[in-house]
């Protein structure tokens, strides 16, 4: 999966799979038999990628809700940020910019004066400044950070300024738009949105009618080829301007392609047969893969570093999802053992209570006692206690009768149909509620349904891993998207967070304070009230812990991939955040 925001919605998705029937590549492998038999781009200088999409291209406009690969997410290829997060050491790295400073009112960039477009222009402080400007003039998903800034201007030095809102202040938020917005040239970008301007508005269709297909100006190592129903092509930018923090060398592909498949199967089916050198696509068993010359991050358990929740996100908006007792029975009756080991083979540690990850940077905020005294584990018993205690009855076949004496009417639980791990998972969790009496339907459904279901909250229950990636602002990001109220919409009306609508007003105190706390006991003590608040009113669902993207690689072509023995570079992937520089360390197989 490539769980960021849409940011990240879109790259949750891309480590799954792709919807049954979607694409052009036929039972075949149409896509496997290009791989063996293309003399164009030689099986040495080229990486072949899959799951990061899942459907054939349409448009490479960074400004699109939904671009292709490698727009999407958080893929550094063609797009470059200011800086970019890397998840082992818990820092922010440079990449466009050379070095920040955060100050108590701003957090001040400075633009590498190296950073060039392909075209041989520098990439400018205009075009920085300009690409922010975008998220405070068009409906994007980074719109809501202009509630934290009060301006983004520049000197004659290269230094870029972030003013924090006075008012509203979140650095952490800011943080991350640094880490997580695309900088675009202004030259390309200020002509196509202002002929989308209408009055003082602006005809957000006009400015998704730019493609951008055909030699996009970009300041990354890679750049589009070409592209097809079955595949999407990148080739090198040997004049990269960053090449000069590689010792002067390019990257080691000169060819990067994402192979576009209809499934799971189809998918690992080419990564056992050593058409893909990387996938993101959830991979059964992969200790059984060593004999393919197939592995993760890690030779044990959970292989994959756990650096996200998933959860089944719930509607408050609807009965009986908006009593605080159902839902905590809905806690104690979701059976995670079985979820670890029947549905994600194990790739995750054993879930404890809370919202907060109780292993790697965030480990700090994470307390114990507290899970144990205000959590949930799998219980059904303690679960009917608390429905009995809440008024809640059985008649006699065992279903569950709310306490107006109506039955409680069965519920859907929601995921992209295809996503073989997510349903599994649902299957499970499904079998569970039966044991309290809830009757669960398994839904699953086209992707773009369960995108605008999630977003308009026309749902029960339904899967999504909310802030796929780890930044520099979590766990204070997790929290914020499931229960933060400041972007919160109406149901029906598009929201990228808080998409169950979820409202508690002293939770939204300490959304509001944990930002501005520089004291870290003070830190902890208020992640540890958030956390109690989540445990006890439950705004979702958590089921598992997963990597931010499944990262397994092969080495049948390209070998020196980072691990957990040789980790100069986190397991992001290597088109990913701060993973992209493993892309000068890998080395075809002579």
């Amino acid at each position: 999966m490539s769980d960021f925001v849409k940011i990240m919605h879109k790259a949750v998705a891309g480590s799954l799979v792709i919807l049954a029937g979607v694409f052009v590549a036929c039972e075949k492998d149409s896509a496997d038999k290009s791989v063996a038999e293309n003399s164009e781009y030689p099986r040495a200088e080229t990486l072949y990628i899959g799951g990061f999409d899942w459907a054939p291209p349409t448009t490479f406009n960074p400004l699109d809700y939904d671009p292709n690969f490698p727009i999407d997410g958080n893929v550094r290829l063609m797009y470059e940020t200011l800086v970019t997060y890397n998840q082992i050491t818990d820092k922010l790295e440079p990449m466009l910019a050379d070095s920040f400073t955060r100050t108590d009112s701003s957090i001040v960039v400075h633009l590498d004066k190296n950073a060039k477009w392909n075209n041989g222009t520098p990439v400018t402080v205009d075009d920085v400044i300009y690409s922010f400007h975008i998220d405070s003039i068009l409906p994007t998903p980074r719109h809501g950070n202009w509630e934290y800034l009060t301006s983004v201007t520049a000197d004659n030095s290269n230094n870029i300024t972030f003013l924090f809102n006075k008012k509203n202040k979140n650095p952490l938020i800011i943080l991350n738009a640094i880490a997580e917005t695309s900088i675009l040239p202004k030259a390309v970008f200020e002509p196509i949105i202002e002929g989308a301007k209408d009055g003082k508005a602006y005809n957000f269709g006009k400015v998704e009618e730019f493609k951008n297909d055909n030699s996009p100006v970009v300041s990354g190592p890679y750049n589009l080829k070409t592209f097809s129903p079955d595949k999407i092509v990148l080739e090198r930018n040997d004049s990269y301007w960053g090449n000069v923090n590689h010792g002067g060398k390019a990257p080691a592909p000169k060819y990067i392609i994402h192979s576009l498949y209809n499934g799971n199967n189809h998918f690992n089916s080419a990564m056992t047969k050593g058409h893909l050198d990387v996938s993101s696509i959830f991979l059964p068993q992969i200790w059984n893969k060593a004999k393919d010359n197939i592995r993760a991050w890690s030779r044990e358990e959970p292989y994959h570093l756990p650096g996200s929740i998933t959860t089944l996100i719930i509607n408050h908006q609807v009965e009986p999802f908006n009593d605080p007792a159902f839902r905590q029975a809905l806690a104690h009756a979701v059976n995670f053992e079985k979820i670890k080991s029947r549905a994600i083979s194990n790739y995750t540690p054993a879930i404890q209570a809370g919202f907060i990850l109780p292993f790697g940077p965030e480990a700090r905020f994470f307390n114990k006692e507290d899970a144990d005294k205000f959590g949930y584990s799998y219980n059904i018993e303690k679960a009917k206690e608390i429905l009995t205690a809440a008024g809640y009855t059985w008649d006699t076949e065992g279903k569950l009768v709310d306490k107006h004496g109506k039955p409680v009417r069965p519920i859907s639980l929601e995921c992209p149909q295809g996503w073989t791990d997510w349903e599994d998972v649902i299957k499970v969790v499904a079998e569970s509620f039966g044991e309290i009496g809830v009757t669960a339907e398994q839904n699953f459904v086209d992707y773009s349904v369960w995108d605008k279901d999630l977003r308009q909250c026309t749902f029960d229950l339904a899967m999504k891993t909310q802030t796929a990636e780890l930044s520099a602002a979590t766990p204070w990001t997790r929290f914020d998207q499931v229960m933060g109220n400041v972007a919160l919409k109406p149901v029906g009306e598009d929201a990228f967070s808080n998409q169950g609508r979820y409202k508690n007003d002293e939770a939204n105190k300490l959304l509001a304070k944990i930002p501005t706390i520089a004291s870290e006991d003070e830190l902890k003590k208020a992640y540890r009230e958030l956390n109690k608040i989540f445990m006890e009113t439950v705004p979702v669902l958590p089921v598992m812990y997963r990597p931010t993207q499944y990262y397994q690689f092969s080495t049948k072509h390209w070998t020196n991939f980072p691990t957990e023995e040789n980790p100069y570079a986190p397991p992001q992937h290597l088109i990913v955040a701060a993973g992209v520089k493993a892309l000068w360390e890998i080395q075809p197989v002579k």
